[in-house]
């Protein structure tokens, strides 16, 4: 029966085999623990707040620094969740900036005055309270 079979084709055939059932395994057993939100790891304690960091996006970068592209304004918030060990972790997101965090923005940057070398951003109203950065 060796005769038949070629030495290349059945170290082949137990590659594919191996490769298909670590990839069933991983899809199966491992993926799904490591897509867990933080909810299902515990609860979360506080509502989404900004930091007051800011950051410019460009989904595609241009070729040349001087060339005009598309920028979005994006805002980093964060919130803090208690882990089922009693433990209290925060967690970070980006997301696209609104239209008053846009506008603040714009105000601060006009408002600057060229002899100082820093600022702050005004208050933005957030739901009827004010807004102010966090200082880490």
């Amino acid at each position: 029966m060796s005769q038949y079979l070629d030495p290349n084709i059945l170290g082949l055939l137990l590659l594919v085999s191996s490769g298909i059932a670590a990839s069933a395994f991983l899809s199966f057993y491992i993926l799904p623990h490591l897509k867990k939100e933080p909810e299902e790891m515990g609860i979360a304690t506080s509502e989404w707040q900004p930091t007051g960091k800011i950051d410019f996006h460009s989904p595609e970068l241009p070729k040349d620094d001087n060339a005009p592209a598309a920028l979005f304004l994006r805002v980093e918030d964060y919130r803090t969740f208690e882990s089922i060990s009693g433990v209290e972790h925060m967690e970070l997101r980006w997301r696209t900036a609104t239209l008053a965090e846009a506008k603040s923005v714009v105000v601060a940057t006009n408002a600057k005055e060229t002899t100082l070398k820093t600022y702050e951003l005004p208050k933005l109203l957030l739901g009827g309270k004010a807004f102010e950065p966090v200082h880490a």
